[in-house]
């Protein structure tokens, strides 16, 4: 499978701006997990999933616990399944076609499998969204957001800027916002890659909630002298105002390596649970050291994030040594790691003990 898409073009005229379909943008595409997988993963893993149900012409979610397909019949339902990439390795490897953009701004892969007559309601997400047609066909309408209101819930709508059938490969781009909701005629599955978002009070709020935990301390503020004498002893002056922000944002300034340290702490941590990596012993150094220098591959754990900023790197929240920043950008970029890629550190018994710890924390894994 390849990506046929101009990245430049669709973010400097689409992104975040107005939805498009892009048609045949993934040449041969291959399905990255079949009906049946999809199955056995929900009825044999806790995966977050829904059942969505039409009656009388309206998607509504169904509250019991999945038991398989054949339950169902074989009209007017469609399932949902979160971080499909988590938990099956095809669709974690599908996923990263999309590394042209920054791995913390993608949050996860979402699939929907659907018979006919199934699909989603009408509804808006705060989040950008690219949906990838699988197998089968769905119908996709998209309204515009200036003419409904901006809601996270159900939003109906009857005037549509896109109305159009996908086929496997076509990529539809629906920024936030956007109402929208789609119709299966065929048995299909539909893959959502969301975009993170957030709010800036949000952030903030959680920002100086970590500065206290670590008891930074912030500026004392007094007024300079030129703001004390004045007519009206009552009055906030617009200059009060200037000089309270700027004492803000010089604080601002002064925490900047902090707020890079957290923010990127809080990226490389997951939405959604990480799966658990298959049972192993507990490895002592010399024997990850051996294991890799005979040929065993380790493999990162489906949905696990490692972000950097600098040389400073963050795996699930946890900062790495700053000592060893080359070997852990391998680690970062790639998913499956052996001998050649590590062999200018692997001698290193520093670096291989700090590296077993991760491989005992389940975040890595001998194949």
């Amino acid at each position: 499978m390849h990506l046929i898409v101009n990245w430049e073009n669709f973010l400097h005229h689409h992104w975040q701006n107005r939805p498009v379909l892009l048609r045949q943008a993934i040449s041969d595409f291959i399905n990255p997990v079949s009906p049946e997988e999809l199955e056995k993963l929900v009825r044999e893993k806790v995966i977050e999933n829904q059942l969505i149900q039409r009656r009388h012409g309206k998607c509504q979610l169904v509250h019991q616990a999945f038991n398989g397909y054949a339950l169902l019949g074989q009209r007017n339902w469609s399932l949902k399944v979160e971080s499909i990439n988590h938990w099956h390795r095809a669709s974690e490897e599908f996923l990263s076609l999309f590394r042209v953009f920054p791995d913390w701004v993608k949050e996860s892969l979402t699939v929907f499998f659907s018979v006919p007559g199934g699909g989603i309601g009408p509804q808006t997400k705060p989040s950008d969204v690219l949906v990838i047609q699988g197998i089968g066909r769905s119908q996709w309408r998209v309204g515009d957001r200036w003419l409904w209101p901006v809601g996270y819930g159900q939003k109906d709508f009857s005037e549509s800027i896109i109305n159009e059938e996908l086929s496997s490969g076509d990529i539809l781009y629906i920024p936030k916002g956007f109402p929208h909701e789609s119709m299966s005629s065929e048995t299909d599955m539909s893959y959502c890659l969301h975009f993170w978002t957030d709010n800036s009070l949000r952030m903030i709020r959680n920002w100086t909630e970590s500065l206290s935990d670590e008891n930074h301390r912030g500026i004392e503020y007094s007024p300079s002298p030129d703001l004390l004498l004045r007519e009206d002893p009552t009055e906030i002056l617009p200059q009060d105002i200037t000089a309270l922000q700027a004492m803000m944002s010089q604080f601002l300034l002064q925490k900047r390596e902090h707020l890079e340290n957290w923010f990127t702490q809080e990226m490389s941590q997951t939405s959604y649970e990480l799966p658990k990596a298959p049972e192993a012993q507990v490895y002592s150094p010399s024997q990850v050291q051996t294991l890799l220098q005979n040929g065993s591959r380790l493999n990162r754990l489906m949905g696990l994030r490692m972000l950097h900023i600098g040389n400073r790197y963050f795996v699930n929240g946890a900062s790495l040594s700053l000592d060893y920043a080359n070997a852990w950008n391998i680690l970062a970029r790639h998913k499956t790691i052996d001998a050649p890629l590590l062999s200018h550190i692997i001698q290193d018994a520093d670096f291989i003990a700090q590296l077993t710890v991760l491989i005992n924390q389940g975040y890595w894994y001998f194949e």
